[in-house]
């Protein structure tokens, strides 16, 4: 449902034009004599009937109390204006307490009537934590010392804080039982507000029908009606009828069980014994004739002696410590002798008793219902309870540059949707007209993404070797992949891989056979060049005999190899030497 009334595609371009760079107000004097239309066309915010307060809160998050320190002021909007001089009431202070207030002319009273609460947020600066809610507050002389303890009617509006995103909606009432008692009932399930730095518009209507709406730039984001859905506020907004009576007690002859063990059906004598027992004493069982049950299996300690420090009269008699008894090694056993223990193959496990219907059952137990002595009937929430006496703003933010304008409060939601078709939806276009106009550069141009495979191999630019090398290229990058996968597969579940993929296993197998082969034997190559390739002279030492002192033998150059071979024979080197030498 959209409660902005259309307007022609055509009146708002000529709007556009007339009012793209002059601000025209509102015209009060179109409004009804009950409502309240705050536009802010004030020369700034010492000239307006805006009043910062002076009082002081408890910080529960700090533990201390605080001033409202933040800074306030009317002024247009920085950040894509609609209007050479449309002002609004800015929140201009970071991380800090702010609260403002503004004594309405004359009372506002609901009685029997609509309640229709509007007004525009524009977040210049983002909004990461804080509220934009407004209060109706209650009648009272002044607002000096507005604050959270000042008692109001109606909250309404955003609060965002980290995942939390909801917009309020609070209603005040007195318990009618005990006026003194006042309890703020929130709506449960609220609606997300809106972010991004152009103008939003929020609309509150409650109904003297009880029906409420919420709406966010002229659409319905939440609805209902707050007596048929009593569920809808929390606390409800009326107390049950009826309660549980916290004295009544269940009867000692009260039947809750629908089934009972049969009375009838009694245990078998010695079930225990022969079905009950998973394990019994074997029956063949003999106890070895060198057993003495009489030598115990523990002994005192005869060098256990008492502390030096004990005193029998005050510690009591000292107990030695108990060791195995040695005269126990010597036997097949000691102490009390019982049979080995072997599995009973009549075992059919715990004995369990047949169930039947319980026939004195007389269903579950509940406490009884009593008429509740604390029950009211707030019948006409929509009839605020005191006068509303002013508006006010009573914030925390972490951001700063939040802009409020064109406050309604009245009782026509057709006179709402009439300022909301000639100001927001207007300004609403122009702003994002602005934005559009003036869009940040991009730093960095986006990338088109690269050609895939096919695209590649057809495309009709390309020759056809780079076409086959980028075949090539990418083929052998598929097998890589393919094998790095199989790789890590294998590492995890070895047996898998080799049972359901065994040809891949064979093969892969096969190729880091080749493979470490291949590079071994390069590197065995390489190793002998490395080692053997040098140049120069090599001496040898070519022995007939064991190791004695005879002449050595060098071994030289290429052109000396006759020399070397002539100093062979003089010194008795047989011919078989001689002739591995020139080898």
């Amino acid at each position: 449902m959209v409660c902005l009334k259309q307007v022609s595609l055509l009146s708002i371009a000529l709007a556009c034009v007339v009012k793209a760079e002059d601000y025209i107000p509102y015209d009060k004097s179109k409004l009804t004599t009950s409502a309240i239309f705050e536009q802010f066309d004030y020369q700034d915010l010492d000239h307006s009937p805006w009043k910062p307060s002076t009082a002081k809160k408890f910080d529960e998050g700090r533990h201390e109390v605080v001033s409202y320190v933040g800074k306030w002021a009317i002024e247009p909007a920085k950040k894509y204006p609609a209007f050479s001089n449309d002002k609004g009431l800015v929140l201009k202070s970071k991380a800090a307490h702010h609260a403002i207030s503004y004594k309405l002319p004359q009372p506002f009273d609901n009685t029997d009537n609509d309640l229709v609460l509007q007004y525009e947020i524009k977040l210049q600066n983002g909004l990461s934590c804080g509220g934009t809610y407004i209060k109706l507050l209650d009648l009272q002389d002044n607002y000096d010392n507005f604050s959270t303890d000042t008692p109001y009617q109606v909250m309404f509006g955003p609060d965002r804080c980290g995942s939390e995103n909801k917009i309020h909606f609070i209603l005040r009432r007195e318990n009618p039982l005990n006026v003194s008692d006042v309890q703020e009932k929130k709506l449960k399930n609220s609606p997300m507000s809106r972010s991004g730095d152009l103008t939003t518009l929020y609309t509150l209507i409650l109904k003297q029908n009880q029906d409420f709406e919420i709406r966010i730039n002229g659409e319905v984001a939440k609805a209902g009606n707050l007596l048929r859905s009593p569920h809808l506020l929390e606390p409800r907004l009326n107390p049950p009828k009826e309660i549980i009576d916290e004295n009544d007690t269940k009867p000692l002859d009260w039947e809750d069980s629908p089934r009972i063990p049969d009375p009838n059906v009694q245990k078998p004598e010695g079930y225990d014994e022969k079905h009950g027992l998973p394990t019994i004493p074997d029956p063949e069982a003999v106890k070895p004739e060198n057993w003495d049950e009489s030598v115990p299996v523990l002994i005192e300690d005869p060098d256990s002696t008492a502390p030096e420090y004990w005193d029998e009269e005050e510690d009591g008699k000292w107990l030695a410590k108990e060791i195995p008894n040695p005269k126990c090694k010597e036997l097949a056993g000691c102490g009390p002798w019982s049979p080995p223990r072997i599995p009973n193959k009549e075992y059919t496990g715990p004995w369990i008793q047949p169930m039947i219907d319980n026939p004195n059952y007389v269903g579950e137990w509940k406490p009884r219902m009593i008429a509740n002595p604390h029950y009211y009937e707030d019948d006409k929430p929509s009839n605020l309870n005191k006068l509303v006496g002013g508006l006010g703003f009573e914030l925390w933010s972490m951001s700063d540059e939040i802009l409020f304008d064109n406050i309604y409060l009245g009782h026509s939601i057709a006179e709402a949707e009439r300022i909301g078709n000639l100001t927001f939806k207007v300004k609403y276009l122009l702003e994002d007209q602005h934005k559009r106009a003036n869009k940040p550069k991009i730093q960095n141009e986006p990338v088109a993404p690269p050609k895939n495979f096919d695209e590649l191999l057809l495309d009709k630019n390309g020759n056809t070797f780079k076409q086959f090398y980028l075949f090539l290229q990418l083929f052998a990058l598929r097998q890589f992949l393919d094998i790095k996968d199989f790789f890590y597969d294998f590492l995890r579940d070895p047996v898998y891989q080799i049972t359901h993929r065994p040809i891949k296993f064979v093969l892969y197998c096969v190729v880091f056979v080749f493979v470490f082969t291949v590079i071994c034997g390069i590197g065995s190559v390489l190793l002998f060049m490395i080692s053997n390739g040098g140049g120069g002279s090599h001496t040898y030492e070519i022995l007939d005999e064991p190791r004695s002192n005879g002449p050595k033998i060098e071994l030289l150059a290429d052109d000396e190899d006759v020399n070397t071979i002539e100093t062979a024979k003089s010194t008795g080197v047989n011919r078989s030497a001689t002739e591995a030498i020139k080898k």
